[in-house]
């Protein structure tokens, strides 16, 4: 199975695919992605607390961030390059 890294790296990817994209359709199934990846992500997680394993670590030994989804408007303003 996928380690929760994975997860959270295939929705970083998506996400950013998705404020790129010129395809509305596209860039709302991509955003949708990433947050099956997120809750994916959560749910390894989840099973490792739950079998005592501990998470994962970055080489500093601080639990990595996660990225919020973006909203419409903030995917929006980003596709038009704006940053109000």
């Amino acid at each position: 199975m996928p380690s929760a890294a994975y997860f959270r790296r295939q929705a970083d990817i998506c996400l950013r695919l998705s404020l790129v994209s010129s395809d509305d359709a596209a860039s709302t199934r991509l955003v949708a992605m990433a947050k099956e990846y997120l809750a994916a992500c959560e749910a390894v997680e989840q099973q490792a607390s739950v079998r005592g394993t501990p998470r994962e670590t970055t080489h500093s030994g601080a639990i990595p961030r996660r990225d919020p989804v973006p909203d419409e408007r903030t995917r929006e303003r980003h596709r038009l390059g704006s940053n109000r």
